[in-house]
């Protein structure tokens, strides 16, 4: 909740920015400010209980090279402090997020590929869902893709697919395609293609058309096995359905 009066800007070159916002009855004091124009950087200072809990600073390089380096520079400060307040404010809404709703953010960010960013989503989700079995699956994926801990990412989507078969013990087939899915990707990013071509294997005997595993099949030069195995791979039929399966997974990258 932000007060209407809560913006004050000073005066003096209107280069530093107070905002007051209440988050769960704690007040929070916001202030962005010009430290020094020579060195060009701007400073964000969360306070709760007069502490400092969180600085950030933006280096501003470019300043002096604009026409008005002085307005330039009173933008900088107000798009550095309304980024900060809307982070505050989305962290405050996350806490409150159960395991579901974590997840659909984590897919969203995915598929804008900010990969980065879904992963502090989790962590974040993993504080209060610890043992959440569909977190821990995209976490393990994610810790060997992007920080390259393919062990412990490995070890994490594979502790997940137990999770699920011990807390979801009836139906659970319906998830095993993503989770050998995020399995298969951690074993490819530490090199294991052999691992991981036998983790998506796992997930297709689940569910044959997932598009995301036949996808990842596809980029490894793996070929299907043909729709329907008793004819032959060259047989129209095959081949018929084999185009229409293509142009699925082509929709898919």
């Amino acid at each position: 909740m932000k007060d209407k009066n809560s913006i004050k800007i000073k005066s003096r070159l209107q280069k530093e920015i107070s905002t007051n916002i209440v988050i769960n009855g704690k007040k929070y004091l916001i202030l962005t400010e010009d430290v020094s124009p020579f060195r060009q950087f701007v400073n964000t200072k969360i306070y709760l209980n007069g502490r400092i809990i969180s600085s950030r600073n933006i280096e501003c390089k470019d300043v002096l090279n604009s026409p008005d380096p002085e307005k330039k520079m009173v933008e900088i400060v107000h798009q550095q402090h309304q980024t900060i307040i809307k982070m505050l404010n989305k962290d405050n809404e996350r806490r409150n997020m159960t395991p579901s709703k974590y997840l659909d953010e984590v897919k969203f960010l995915l598929k804008k590929k900010e990969n980065r960013e879904a992963l502090k989503v989790l962590l974040q989700a993993l504080k209060k869902y610890p043992d959440d079995a569909f977190l821990l699956s995209y976490y393990g994926c994610l810790e060997a893709v992007i920080l390259k801990n393919h062990a412990f990412g490995i070890e994490t989507c594979l502790r997940a697919i137990d999770l699920l078969n011990n807390t979801t013990p009836f139906g659970q087939e319906i998830f095993y395609p993503t989770f050998y899915l995020n399995l298969g990707r951690a074993y490819l990013s530490a090199g294991k293609k052999k691992e991981a071509v036998e983790s998506f294997e796992k997930g297709l005997s689940f569910d044959s058309d997932n598009r995301d595993i036949i996808w990842e099949m596809i980029k490894l030069g793996i070929r299907r096995k043909p729709p329907i195995p008793y004819l032959k791979r060259s047989n129209p039929i095959n081949k018929y359905i084999g185009m229409i399966l293509h142009k699925i997974t082509s929709k898919s990258k």
